[in-house]
């Protein structure tokens, strides 16, 4: 008895306590080194020089990233079990392969595991905010934002305006590169403020005035994210240096194509009436004609070579090393490719990097903005599988279907969008099957006119 009793007691003061992290966990976690090179020359870089390195292949990468999550904006679903009321709010039916769809998902199983009902809801507050986020954006580039911005720094940051209800009347997307969670000496939250400067304005959030999106970062579990540009960083910033290079070889004039040099010693003024008259001639597509010199000329052509520099590029090994850092397939970023190939990338970025992006939006948004509206748990969100299914080997599993009774027409039909039809509201089989009890045709086949035996 008395054990129970502290049992008892020690659950209620834990219940009590507020919940906390681990002092340990409370502040910086990473006391590695802060170079990007083996070498120790270049330091950890900051925000605006990642967003600075947002360009050529870089840009590429994260904008696809961005656009393709875009494309799949989350769904709003509400579950109903036996004893719960039916939702209040306008709600459509499931057609089946997407209610198995979504009670499969790993995500979701275990909110979903007793759920009698699953609705998709068509109109809720919730709905209303995500498609008129604020006067500037909408809700397409609310998504690609928040991608965008995590492909480059690894974090994005939503602030919600709350109105009087305790509900979002506005989501303001803060630019990451700005923004600094802060925790406050001795503190036990991982997260005091975050901390938005510009220049030398600055102005605190509540914890509970944001929501923080980031990719998983190692150094720092808790409040930071570990983009995929910090991740090929020193392979973006070496293409980098290699276009201003080239740039610069280009634009650099110190360098002459030719030298003219005559056979006797001439003044300064004569020099430079001949410089001028050549450069006259010869200039602006002038190449391919006739000069008759005056005197005797020796003319030393120099060739102009970025080789070495060329070799680097035509290799690619910068290119690629910051496609596998985004989970781009380089065949996105190459035309030396086929159709074949460019199906089988698609389809190998939609799975591992797309589908993993959205999981991890949806599974925040259901952590920190749902709970808001409902409190009671029976709301979620969920983006649709962007993993296209396989077109003949669904239509192959369809036709066995109907083949051998499994489904009918008009549930076939249904999940095309179609209208029933009378004859479809039950299986079609040939008509020479029979059970295994079969004794008279005609008790299995009456007098169609087919598969009757011929009269004796």
């Amino acid at each position: 008895m008395r054990t129970f009793l502290a049992n008892t007691l020690r659950a209620l003061a834990s219940l009590m306590r507020p919940k906390a992290a681990p002092a340990a966990l409370s502040g910086g976690q990473w006391s590695g080194t802060s170079f990007v090179d083996a070498f120790k020359r270049t330091r950890e870089p900051s925000a605006n020089e990642l967003l600075a390195e947002l360009k050529n292949t870089a840009f590429t990468c994260a904008t696809l990233n961005a656009a393709a999550c875009a494309s799949f904006p989350p769904r709003l679903y509400v579950t109903t079990h036996a004893d719960q009321p039916a939702p209040k709010c306008l709600t459509r039916d499931l057609d089946p392969p997407t209610e198995q769809r979504l009670r499969t998902q790993p995500a979701l199983a275990a909110r979903l595991a007793r759920t009698d009902s699953l609705q998709e809801v068509l109109d809720h507050p919730l709905l209303t905010l995500l498609q008129r986020v604020n006067p500037v954006h909408n809700s397409f580039d609310l998504w690609e934002l928040t991608t965008l911005y995590q492909e480059v720094h690894g974090s994005a940051y939503w602030y919600l305006r709350l109105g009087a209800l305790g509900v979002p009347e506005e989501i303001w997307l803060l630019p990451s590169q700005n923004v600094t969670p802060e925790h406050r000496p001795g503190s036990p939250n991982l997260v005091d403020t975050y901390q938005y400067r510009t220049g030398s304005r600055s102005q605190s959030f509540r914890p509970d005035e944001v929501i923080h999106f980031r990719y998983p970062d190692p150094r720092n579990p808790y409040t930071a994210g570990l983009s995929p540009l910090r991740a090929c960083f020193e392979s973006v910033a070496v293409l980098s240096d290699y276009l201003a290079f080239k740039q610069a070889k280009l634009e650099n004039r110190a360098i002459p194509d030719a030298i003219v040099s005559p056979d006797m010693v001439l003044g300064e003024e004569e020099r430079d009436r001949l410089e001028a008259q050549w450069n006259s001639k010869f200039r602006r597509g002038g190449a391919g004609k006739v000069v008759v010199a005056e005197t005797g000329l020796k003319v030393q052509l120099l060739n102009q070579s970025l080789g070495d520099l060329a070799a680097l590029a035509d290799a690619r090994v910068t290119k690629e090393d910051v496609a596998n850092a985004f989970h781009v397939p380089l065949s996105f970023l190459t035309s030396a490719t086929n159709l074949a190939n460019l199906q089988a990338a698609e389809h190998q970025h939609l799975a591992k990097a797309i589908r993993p992006r959205l999981r991890r939006r949806d599974e925040k948004i259901n952590e920190q903005l749902i709970p808001l509206y409902d409190p009671t748990g029976r709301l979620f969100v969920a983006s649709e599988d962007p993993v296209p299914l396989n077109a003949e080997q669904t239509l192959t599993q369809m036709q066995a279907d109907l083949r051998y009774g499994v489904v009918t027409i008009n549930e076939v039909r249904q999940q095309r969008g179609l209208p029933p039809v009378p004859w479809g509201a039950t299986p079609w089989l040939p008509l020479q099957w029979a059970p295994s009890d079969f004794t008279r045709r005609e008790e299995h086949a009456p007098h169609t006119g087919r598969n009757r035996p011929e009269p004796e």
